[in-house]
């Protein structure tokens, strides 16, 4: 039995029809067989992992028969969304010689991307190259120009997949994409473990107390914070700014690992919210719901973010380090709250 080739596509696409049997991979479409690590995943317990990319590389590993089997009349595969992750698991699915050549590169660049955090150099640069290709500068630009949405995402991933020997094997060519934010990447890390960053590690916890003078990545924070709930303290002149977060790790359903179990911030900002006392205007305690991806608690502006971007307007608050990182620890050692 010869495998089943599959087309990629991506959903909302021009000319995709989403009632046309397929294979979702990293994210998830309403029915059909699925292979992600996003919560609510319909992926069979043999081919978990922590990646989407892990999963599909066990699921192209699978005897042909066995491969049949699960996708049924399966004619595409697909992804709901556009990044590193989904990229891979695609060309696990329908390149596997090429994934296979380059797995250690393929899972090094998923968990740069999904985890916001730095392992190595390559699977920094194909994570980069994935997010930026299409930007203004890049070497390949005009193979975009004039698409936007679906039909953009859905032509990135097919370039990709077509390209993915240069990509994986050979990112140096595409280097205008990721060598300079990869110069500032190391140039902070270094800083920091020289002493710009002091950091604090409750390991019964999970929880870490990040300490800077100066603003600093969520790349590097991740890095660096020994701890899947991380406190940033940005200590300034007139008090000090804080963000919190719970790391991805948290979110997906990860299969080597046991990340604690997420809270709900928003109590914990209400608490810290009666400590502070009356703010000017719409500076308060912030938090997001347990739902999100990456939430957030934070002193500052009440205002939206995108998944993967760090952009909220923090300000300097009253409270002292101790008091707000007591009471997040306090709300942890109550356990989960969802």
């Amino acid at each position: 039995m010869r495998r089943k080739r599959l087309t990629p596509a991506f959903v909302g696409a021009p000319g995709f029809d989403l009632q046309r049997p397929h294979l979702s991979v990293d994210g998830m479409t309403a029915e059909g067989p699925n292979l992600s690590h996003w919560p609510g995943n319909r992926t069979p317990r043999r081919y978990k992992a922590d990646l989407s990319t892990g999963i599909c590389l066990l699921f192209a590993r699978a005897p042909e028969p066995e491969q049949a089997a699960f996708l049924g009349d399966a004619e595409f595969v697909v992804n709901d969304h556009y990044d590193t992750d989904g990229f891979l698991s695609m060309l696990a699915v329908t390149r596997p010689d090429v994934a296979f050549h380059h797995e250690e590169v393929c899972i090094a660049a998923a968990a740069t991307g999904d985890f916001q955090a730095c392992g190595t150099q390559r699977g920094f640069a194909v994570d980069r190259i994935v997010m930026h290709l299409a930007r203004a500068d890049s070497p390949v630009a005009e193979a975009f120009v004039g698409l936007s949405g679906p039909e953009k995402c859905a032509v990135r991933y097919a370039w990709l997949i077509d390209h993915a020997e240069r990509v994986l094997g050979d990112p140096w060519s595409l280097s205008p994409l990721w060598s300079d934010e990869w110069e500032r990447l190391s140039d902070e890390l270094s800083r920091c473990r020289a002493g710009a960053l002091v950091r604090s590690v409750d390991r019964a916890l999970g929880f870490s107390v990040v300490e800077t003078h100066a603003p600093v990545s969520r790349m590097a924070l991740n890095t660096l914070a020994g701890a899947y709930r991380v406190l940033h303290v940005e200590h300034a002149p007139g008090g000090a700014r804080y963000r919190y977060h719970d790391r991805t790790e948290t979110w997906f359903e990860v299969a080597t690992f046991t990340p604690p179990s997420r809270v709900d911030l928003r109590p914990v900002a209400a608490t810290l919210q009666e400590l502070e006392g009356p703010s000017s205007g719409p500076v308060r305690w912030c938090a997001d719901p347990p739902t999100e991806p990456v939430p957030e608690l934070w002193f500052g502006h009440d205002e939206p973010q995108a998944y993967g971007q760090v952009t909220r307007t923090l300000e300097e608050s009253r409270l002292d380090r101790d008091t707000v990182a007591a009471a997040l620890a306090a709300a942890f050692g109550a356990g989960p709250q969802r």
